[in-house]
């Protein structure tokens, strides 16, 4: 097994589209954790100066809005590590080269079960890359009074990593059971850039802001980091509003607040961070497996 992994990350080193990916991700995520901390910023200084706020007595400068930068970055950036592992078993499909990997190999389970590891890898990869470009974005375009504390910044990254390869193995199993590297590509991306965030507004205005939306894909991988900022964020004000003597807040301001920064991290209808992380985890396991079924009986020739 250790031999067809090294094989297998031999097979993706010589290619250029390991880092003609990567690279884009970082950008793209440095890009959009620095134009969301910045907007994120902006409100929260234009809400410090408010004379309802200022009367209230509301730490607005003492909240860490920019986690919904580093959300926005990831959950945007996902797509990079989706498009490498939808071209992973696809293209080798499409092009042949597959066949003499089913021929060599001690069986098809495990080969399969070594490309299996090596994109889980590569999709944690990416994950630390992506969250290296968020990171980076939020320090340049947020106030310092506004970034995580190490706790804040580490869960969000950590949800982001596994949703990136999560996406990585979901993408994979698609591209498995597609066999069209064009035809896996297409797919994906209408769904993810398309379907996935404007079906998900639709069905979420349609049932009153339910969690219908949630139980998707798209909706669930969102609602895996989006859930976790929400989390920190009702977590950190609740701290703010009892140091000032104020009274814990019951259950209808939480999932008010939840519903409300679900929205803003783009997670329509989201549910909690680790219902979010099962229902996605079971889309990529159902696609998965799903694909390496079909692959265990498909004519090579």
């Amino acid at each position: 097994m250790g031999n067809m992994i090294t094989a297998e990350f031999r097979k993706i080193l010589t290619t250029r589209l390991w880092w003609a990916l990567l690279i884009p991700a970082f950008l793209l995520a440095f890009g959009a954790a620095w134009g969301w901390s910045a907007v994120t910023t902006s409100i929260a200084n234009d809400l410090v100066n408010e004379d309802i706020i200022r009367d209230f007595d509301i730490p607005i400068d003492e909240i860490s809005w920019s986690v919904i930068a580093l959300v926005r970055g990831m959950n945007i950036a996902s797509i990079f590590p989706m498009v490498f592992g939808a071209l992973g078993l696809a293209s080798e499909l499409h092009r042949k080269t597959i066949t003499t990997s089913f021929l060599t190999a001690a069986s098809r389970p495990t080969l399969l079960a070594a490309k299996a590891i090596t994109y889980t890898l590569w999709g944690v990869i990416y994950g630390l890359v992506i969250s290296g470009g968020v990171t980076l974005g939020t320090l340049v375009g947020s106030d310092k009074g506004y970034l995580p504390d190490a706790k804040q910044w580490f869960l969000v990254v950590l949800a982001g990593i596994i949703m990136c390869t999560l996406w990585t193995l979901f993408a994979l199993g698609v591209g498995a059971l597609i066999g069209s590297p064009v035809g896996t590509l297409v797919i994906l991306l209408i769904y993810t850039l398309i379907v996935g965030p404007f079906g998900e507004f639709v069905l979420f205005s349609a049932t009153e802001g339910s969690h219908a939306p949630g139980f998707l894909p798209n909706g669930a991988s969102n609602g895996l980091t989006g859930s976790t900022a929400s989390i920190l964020l009702f977590d950190q004000i609740q701290t703010l509003i009892l140091d000032r003597g104020g009274q814990l807040a019951d259950e209808d301001v939480r999932e008010g607040f939840h519903q409300v920064v679900s929205v803003v991290t783009g997670a329509y209808g989201a549910f909690s961070l680790w219902i979010s992380g099962l229902i996605f985890l079971f889309w990529t396991a159902v696609f998965f497996i799903t694909g390496m079924l079909r692959n265990q009986t498909r004519d090579i020739t």
